[in-house]
């Protein structure tokens, strides 16, 4: 006659000492006590924006706001549109708030630097 549960419910055991079904609730109860110990840990994400590019993007927004105010009108040659964008010629990397590479522009022209590089290099729009 093969031999009775562990835990005492009559189920014949197998090589682990338990019924099938007491095993399968052994596992089950140790995998809710392993997910109630993942739960309690403490998270830690990652945040989009690093602490010093968040004070570089602060500064580089007044300089922004500084030189769009003081740059209205589009400055892509022969336009004399109102701008709303800001374009870096040398690159937003290390010249981010750099005024001397800022160049105020309209949509349209903003566009055409960046669709026409060679033209643009040419112009002196990119450097």
């Amino acid at each position: 006659m093969a031999k009775e549960c562990l835990c005492g419910c009559g189920r014949p055991r197998f090589s682990t000492g338990y019924s099938k079904y007491c095993q399968h609730k052994r596992t089950d109860e140790k995998w809710l006590k392993k997910s109630e110990e993942k739960s309690k840990r403490k998270v830690f994400t990652i945040k989009p924006i690093s602490d010093s590019m968040a004070k570089k993007l602060k500064e580089y927004r007044i300089e922004r706001d500084e030189y769009m105010r003081t740059h209205p009108n589009c400055e892509f040659e022969g336009c004399n549109k109102e701008s709303n964008d800001l374009h870096h010629k040398a690159g937003r990397g290390e010249h981010l708030s750099n005024r001397g590479s800022f160049m105020s522009v309209c949509r349209k022209h903003h566009n055409w630097i960046h669709e026409h590089p060679k033209e643009s290099r040419e112009l002196g729009y990119l450097i």
